[in-house]
């Protein structure tokens, strides 16, 4: 079996570490296997497929702290890897904070996150539903003129020990596909977009995809400019989760928390969000995308109540070994694993789940007298960390709503806004999650939203 693999390579990894005279060592072995159909004017052009793994080498001395990675599984290149990283341990300086690699602990695997047929998926099965999309998308309006997307299957795996006794691995299947639709009329283009995530590739339904994203293209014909100012705003999932992943991002990760850049800091035990808000971050949830039992160091996942009632507070905050050990604390699980070439020290939340609400998309739609949808939102950034300060853009699927309806398509706008008044006052939460990455999240509306900008379409 691959966790199996994994462990034993990351167990003689340490063994190896440890006969090099230093106090502590760990290391996570990886394997990221995935396969991506990429399509574009209606066809497809790419068909890739990748193999990744390594290790991730962390040893210990005197405080002193080094840590390597490297990207192969071969047993030479690894122990060339941890001969390195024992020379820049004795070279670095003591890190005072560092408490101790975690401790072992009891944990138990999670039924139901591998999907064979997911991560064995073929290429032509992936380019028969493209296929679907792109008829379906085409099927909807002569004025649909191009298709693109993509379908990304695949699995991945790791396995974490150390010498301290820590013995653990991790596997699990994980889907999505997005469909873009172009429509033209005239001079005038319209943009629509969809996307569906999953662990299961049965779950993806091209049809339904390029049909919604075909609807909102030919839809943005001819859009509208709007002046700028605050709106009522209806976010679709899509939306509502790129918010919510900044509020982990920028608010959440002890990093933040002890940096003094983490607006919880500033606004402990206070209803700083609307009281119909709950967040939670839940690797156990089987509604989360990916569900694991332990984090990139081998510790239990724990639960961590992110926002409860709207309000926030020192249990808000997920911490790994290092950023527990600077505050007395346990970790509560929430280390990355080095499963990707994106990696960081940083703890975060990467299961972030919303308690749905009981309203409808459409309900919300029809108590909006005069508002703005949005279908999602692109090339986000924070602005200023403490007060959640966000810029970014709406994207693929932009409309007016005057009285209870979808009126007209606007040029997309730009908003800058704190998420601390922006979530504030949440007028209706949607009853349906939707899996969007590292959240589960539902639509919703809230009260105001500022756009300060337009865009050139």
């Amino acid at each position: 079996m691959v966790t199996e693999r994994l462990l034993g390579i990351a167990e003689k990894t340490v063994q190896y570490a440890t006969r090099q005279n230093i106090d502590q060592a760990q290391a996570s072995a990886f394997l990221l296997d995935t396969a991506l159909t990429r399509f574009a004017n209606s066809q497809i052009h790419q068909n890739v497929a990748t193999k990744k793994g390594g290790v991730l080498i962390k040893v210990v001395l005197n405080k002193q702290i080094s840590t390597t990675r490297v990207n192969t599984l071969e047993e030479e290149q690894i122990e060339k890897a941890v001969m390195q990283a024992v020379r820049i341990a004795r070279a670095s300086p003591p890190n005072k904070d560092f408490k101790s690699l975690p401790e072992r602990e009891p944990w138990s695997p999670i039924e139901g996150v591998f999907d064979e047929e997911t991560a064995n998926c073929t290429p032509r099965y992936r380019a028969e539903k493209v296929k679907e999309a792109i008829e379906t998308a085409h099927s909807k309006s002569p004025i649909v003129k191009a298709v693109a997307g993509y379908f990304s299957t695949g699995s991945m795996a790791f396995a974490v020990a150390n010498s301290l006794g820590v013995s653990a691995r991790a596997r699990l299947s994980s889907t999505n596909m997005k469909t873009t639709v172009i429509s033209k009329s005239g001079t005038s283009e319209g943009f629509g977009t969809a996307k569906k995530y999953s662990r299961r590739v049965k779950d993806i339904q091209p049809i339904v995809l390029a049909g919604d994203a075909a609807e909102k293209s030919v839809k943005s014909i001819n859009p509208i400019k709007l002046s700028l100012g605050e709106y009522e705003v209806v976010l679709s999932p899509l939306a509502s989760a790129t918010l919510l992943m900044f509020l982990g991002y920028v608010g959440f990760s002890a990093t933040s928390y002890q940096d003094g850049r983490s607006f919880v800091e500033y606004c402990l035990n206070q209803q700083v969000f609307d009281g119909k808000l709950n967040v939670k971050d839940d690797a156990k949830d089987p509604r989360t995308l990916y569900a694991t039992p332990i984090d990139g160091e081998g510790v239990p996942k724990r639960t961590v109540q992110l926002i409860s009632n709207g309000v926030v507070s020192e249990q808000s905050i997920c911490y790994n070994s290092f950023t527990a050990g600077r505050e007395g604390k346990k970790s509560t699980g929430h280390a990355l694993p080095p499963i990707s070439d994106y990696y960081s020290e940083r703890p975060m939340p990467f299961n972030m789940i919303a308690n749905p609400g009981d309203a409808t998309l459409e309900e919300m739609i029809a108590e909006t007298k005069r508002g703005i949808f949005v279908t999602t939102f692109h090339y986000v950034n924070p602005v200023e960390p403490t007060k959640v300060v966000l810029t970014g853009l709406t994207r693929d699927g932009t409309f007016l709503i005057e009285n209870g309806e979808m009126s007209k398509p606007i040029v997309n706008m730009r908003f800058t806004d704190s998420m601390l008044s922006a979530l504030k006052n949440i007028l209706m939460i949607g009853k349906k999650l939707e899996m969007v990455e590292a959240t589960t999240v539902p639509s919703m509306k809230l009260q105001k939203l500022k756009f300060v900008g337009i865009s050139a379409y």
